[in-house]
């Protein structure tokens, strides 16, 4: 669909249109870039803190219990095998329901069958 443009220079209006859609989608991948970028700081961060508070708890245990090195990793191996797989991080399991004893994903905090809040939880259920 060709024409005539300013001082008879033609003109595709389909070519115009595809570069303007080409044009907003680059904008949108950009702010979405953005937005990631911001999001892996924020997950660093945390990460920085969260390693900073277990070495401190792990130099309290020490100074306070007489705890070894060995001792956190043997502990450290035996946690990791309660899901079955040597791999190095912990598995999560599902939740059961205080309620009605359904299985409930961890992404859940309640009941997907009962509407009950009443999960069964550890400390580390919200990291």
């Amino acid at each position: 669909m060709a024409m005539m443009g300013f001082g008879g220079i033609r003109c595709d209006m389909g070519a115009v249109v595809r570069s303007q859609m080409a044009e907003s989608s680059a904008r949108k991948a950009k702010r979405e870039t953005v937005e990631m970028s911001r999001q892996v700081r924020l997950i660093a961060e945390r990460f920085d803190k969260l390693v900073l508070l277990n070495m401190a708890m792990w130099s309290l245990l020490q100074e306070r219990t007489g705890l070894k090195e060995e001792d956190l990793l043997q502990r450290a191996q035996e946690i990791d095998l309660q899901d079955g797989v040597a791999d190095g991080k912990v598995t999560r399991t599902v939740k059961k329901c205080g309620n009605c004893g359904r299985s409930v994903s961890n992404r859940h905090n309640r009941c997907l069958y009962c509407g009950s809040d009443a999960l069964s939880e550890t400390p580390f259920d919200g990291i």
